[in-house]
């Protein structure tokens, strides 16, 4: 009973596991050889195999192989560069992802897999460790460092048709390319076996086209789709499915052909994982990575000496690939050489108290890093789970320069500093008035962000809806779809007697064309958040289809005449949430290949529950005090006012004692230095109080 019980589970997972393993590939086929072979040359994988010279040259080159004859039995390395062709979308996936994908790939290929004990026992004693590793390009075409991964943006990642790869391709007899896109032409992925691309005129065809979320096991991609690569890869050493050339699987015909291994018997073709399968008359061999079942785990000793006599045949340029000669042009093997020193963040304003997420792009061969977070924290090692992406708060507002030293045991580089800017709480005045009319701009309570550094939001002194000046994207020249560009507020305090805050503001936009058939999607999104930028809240979007549109269509690019092709509207928010005092207001602008906008008068206002206007100026400047800690005791803080003050400066101990008065007056519009000398003081923690207007501020000043 309890055996029965057992047995009929273990067939219910197997189902469910099969079922879900059909699902994943319904949207796309597994595998793209035969359709792409087809759409290219006209003629099947089995068709070229009959006629080509260089395929005829190959089954003589394994046939000999097969009897005994001499190859390279040493581990052979293969080059390989990963081409991400992405529309600024999910696709355009991180470099751990490729990293990862070489991984399962090289896991694959050496027969490591954890899960090579689930493959039946009639193959165990045929799991064949191909003896082929891959590994990321360290050089590119013309010996210049460089980590293996390049990033082109393009529409055509959307079809990932053949035509992606006239965007960027490196010399096929020094790399494997691997093209990685959203669409790979309906399929997961697709290659050409070697023999359809031996001729000169064919050899930009060469290599693989696979989906980003087909790519690795993490990321876009899963454990499930990620050894569609090894099966690709498979395709570019010669190897065919088990059931043929063909792409339907299942059919009884495809019984009467062979995919010219020995040791992988004859099959239809399976796209669940049978594995008591016989479908021509004897075992399946269904977990073989050139099958569709989603369940491989395994290539044949007959499959390794196929690839292997591909990747040293002159067809196609692939013994080129493994000489030493190449993999010393490509950097992959000879002296580490430390090329660059990188990172990126997860946020480049924050507020007081608030962590930034810093990410190490540093190549080659990185083992120790130093990180100087600009506000006295340095953080030093070589545990990479440690120190390689550290998460660093900062406890003080300010501008700090962090910068990465990268070591790889024989050299240092430093890399470029990364500006963190760290807001106060309520560094902008309520009301907030900003009519872009400062000499300076952008300002310390308005940030801009352009993410593909293309000309992003712009002072404009040629039109306004009031005044001189207003912002402006070029829009109408961008040729990038869905580019997004951001005007981001600093601080407001809204978290004392505050009921409703009224944010209002006016823009101009039209379509490009002549007519309204002409009508582009572009978008102006409002977004708010009461957390300083941790979470983001959409509050509104103006849309092209909609209501963005104040004028008439402009094929030129537009400039609006008068006031009367201005739009305006004003947003009002009651809720709670966001009546903290690190209230910030964001502008987002996203393309769709429309024409200029421009942006003006924007005015953030708080109003009490009588409806009053809450006009308050919060402690205001950005306060810096620097260094802090001070080794010698002498430090300077700085500030720049954006209106005159009552001001008082006074040092305190750490009991509250006051220990001096650094400044008691009238503080003008300005930039002002104070220096704060060690003559009365001893080491310890003081704290430099700071107080506009009747409103004090505090903060620690440690004395070493």
């Amino acid at each position: 009973m309890f055996e029965n019980t057992c047995k009929s589970v273990i067939l219910s997972l197997v189902a469910l596991l099969a079922t879900f393993s059909s699902t994943i590939a319904q949207h796309d086929e597994p595998c793209g050889i035969y359709n792409s072979t087809v759409r290219t040359f006209g003629m099947t994988p089995d068709q070229i195999e009959q006629l080509s010279a260089a395929s005829h040259q190959l089954e003589l080159e394994t046939k000999a192989a097969n009897n005994g004859g001499e190859q390279r039995a040493e581990l052979l390395i293969i080059p390989i560069v990963f081409h991400i062709i992405h529309f600024n979308g999910p696709e355009n996936i991180s470099d751990e992802q490729i990293h990862d994908a070489v991984s399962v790939l090289n896991r694959d290929f050496r027969a490591l897999n954890e899960d090579q004990n689930q493959v039946v026992d009639a193959f165990q004693n045929i799991i064949a460790d191909i003896e082929i590793e891959f590994r990321l390009a360290k050089k590119d075409p013309s010996g210049n460092c460089h980590p293996g991964i390049t990033r082109t943006v393009s529409s055509m990642t959307f079809e990932g048709e053949d035509e992606v790869k006239e965007l960027i391709s490196w010399p096929r007899d020094m790399y494997l390319n691997v093209w990685v896109c959203e669409e790979a032409s309906g399929a997961a992925g697709y290659a050409y076996l070697p023999g359809s691309v031996d001729n000169w005129g064919d050899a930009w065809l060469d290599g693989i086209v696979i989906q980003n979320s087909y790519t690795g096991s993490i990321g876009t991609s899963n454990t499930f789709r990620s050894r569609t690569l090894t099966h690709e890869v498979g395709h570019w050493l010669n190897l065919r499915h088990l059931w043929g050339g063909s792409n339907t699987p299942g059919e009884p015909g495809n019984c009467d052909w062979d995919d010219n291994v020995d040791d992988t018997p004859l099959s239809m073709g399976w796209t669940s994982c049978d594995l008591d399968g016989e479908s021509c008359g004897s075992l399946d061999n269904v977990q073989n990575y050139l099958e569709y079942a989603y369940c491989g785990r395994m290539f044949t000793e007959g499959q390794k000496t196929r690839m292997r006599t591909a990747a040293l045949s002159t067809v196609s340029d692939r013994d080129e690939l493994s000489s030493t000669q190449n993999l010393i042009a490509t950097g992959v093997e000879g002296d580490p050489v430390l090329c660059e020193a990188e990172f990126d963040v997860d946020n480049n304003v924050v507020c007081v108290g608030d962590g930034v997420q810093f990410t190490d792009h540093s190549y080659h061969d990185v083992n120790t890093w130093s990180w100087n977070f600009g506000d006295g924290v340095i953080l030093s090692g070589s545990v990479e789970e440690e120190h390689s992406n550290p998460y660093h708060v900062f406890n003080q507002e300010g501008i700090y320069e962090v910068v990465l030293t990268a070591s790889n045991g024989n050299d240092e580089i430093d890399s470029d500093p990364v500006v963190i800017t760290v807001l106060p709480a309520g560094a902008m005045a309520s009301p907030a008035n900003q009519g872009f009319e400062s000499d300076e701009y952008p300002s310390e309570d308005w940030f801009t962000e352009d993410p593909l550094q293309d000309g992003g939001w712009e002072i404009n002194d040629e039109v306004s809806y009031s005044g001189d000046r207003c912002l402006h994207i070029e829009n109408w020249q961008n040729d990038t779809e869905f580019n997004k560009d951001f005007l981001i507020s600093s601080t407001m305090d809204l978290s004392d007697g505050i009921d409703e805050v009224r944010i209002s503001y006016k823009w101009a936009y039209c379509f490009k064309g002549t007519s309204e058939n002409d009508e582009t999607d572009d978008r102006l999104r409002i977004s708010v958040t009461g957390d300083c930028g941790e979470d983001w809240d959409l509050r509104k979007m103006h849309r092209g289809f909609t209501d963005l549109p104040s004028a008439e269509p402009h094929y030129y690019p537009f400039e609006p005449a008068d006031q009367t092709e201005w739009n305006e509207y004003t947003l009002v928010l009651g809720q709670s949430i966001y009546q903290t005092p690190h209230f910030r207001v964001m502008f987002e602008f996203e393309s769709r290949l429309g024409n200029d906008i421009y942006l003006d008068d924007i005015n953030i206002t708080a109003y009490d529950e009588d409806m009053i206007v809450v006009e308050e100026w919060t402690v205001g400047p950005n306060w810096t005090l620097y260094p802090n800690p001070s080794e010698t005791g002498y430090s300077t803080l700085s500030c720049h006012t954006v209106r005159d003050h009552e001001a008082l400066i006074t040092i305190v101990d750490a009991q509250g004692k006051l220990v001096e008065t650094i400044f008691s007056g009238h503080l003008v519009t300005g930039e002002h230095n104070f220096e704060l000398s060690p003559a009365i003081r001893s080491k310890g923690t003081y704290f430099v109080v700071t107080n506009l207007d009747g409103k004090p501020n505090a903060m620690p000043w440690i004395v070493k």
